[in-house]
């Protein structure tokens, strides 16, 4: 029996596809997520720079109240769109990891045939 380095490369690599890809998935959606948890920090940011640059402003407590809740209402609507964009990237990465999942159970199950086939 001779040993084929080439078969053996192939088959660690055919092997180890799916790892890899799994890997490269788990980390564009780490990736996805950092970005969006940065675009959330940012809204807090101008949110509390706002506040704080009306809070500095001189004028009534019925002014300040109103400037409070324009800016409240306005950083409740960029929240919304965040928990929707939270939303849809969850989804996006779910399925996703659903598709590699099936892609590597098929796999799977195909070499078990071929190796029962061989057998």
């Amino acid at each position: 029996m001779n040993f084929n380095p080439r078969a053996a490369f192939d088959a660690y690599r055919g092997a180890l596809a799916p790892t890899l890809r799994a890997q490269r998935e788990a980390l564009k959606a780490i990736e996805c997520f950092g970005r969006y948890q940065y675009s959330v920090a940012g809204d807090y940011l101008e949110w509390g720079a706002a506040q704080a640059k009306a809070n500095l402003k001189l004028g009534t407590p019925a002014e300040l109240t109103a400037s409070q809740a324009a800016l409240a209402t306005q950083f409740g609507a960029k929240i919304q769109g965040r928990v929707r964009e939270f939303v849809n990237l969850a989804s996006e990465t779910r399925a996703s990891f659903n598709q590699l999942l099936g892609e590597m159970t098929a796999g799977l199950a195909e070499t078990i045939k071929q190796s029962v086939n061989k057998s």
